[in-house]
């Protein structure tokens, strides 16, 4: 990844009656387009850290960085995106956060107006920055979940 400003985040997934669901975001300064929780890495920290750091400041949800499974990212002319994949079975007590498969507002940043759970099949309209990438995590998970 050159000179570009570096964004790390987390895919996280959950697996509900063999539909698998992804958790994306709204920003506030969006129209209509949904990413991944992700923000800009910061002075010396790992990658991975900056994931941890921007998903829960995204969503208040801790992860593990143990808990980080397959990596994607995509390259673009100024931001480098880096998402790691995360099974929601590994987050404590994820109910509380959500109702209905949507992150509760008391939990929201003040950078997103939304934070929600889709299932892959019916994926909202995605950012440019990102849309390679949610082709390459949609077409994982597909795969991967045909196994379970």
């Amino acid at each position: 990844m050159g000179r570009n400003i570096k964004a790390y985040g987390i895919a996280l997934y959950k697996i509900e009656n063999k539909k698998v669901k992804l958790l994306l975001c709204k920003s506030v300064k969006s129209q209509n387009r949904w990413g991944f929780l992700k923000g800009v890495q910061l002075g010396k920290e790992s990658a991975k850290q900056c994931a941890k750091r921007e998903f829960f400041e995204e969503s208040s949800l801790d992860v593990k960085i143990e808990d980080f499974e397959e990596y994607f990212e995509q390259k673009n002319k100024q931001k480098d995106i880096g998402i790691w994949l995360v099974n929601a079975k590994n987050v404590k007590n994820l109910q509380k956060y959500f109702f209905e498969d949507k992150l509760n507002n008391n939990y929201l940043s003040w950078e997103n107006s939304k934070v929600k759970f889709f299932d892959i099949e019916e994926l909202p309209s995605f950012k440019k920055k990102q849309k390679e990438l949610i082709l390459k995590v949609k077409d994982f998970l597909k795969s991967k979940n045909q196994f379970h």
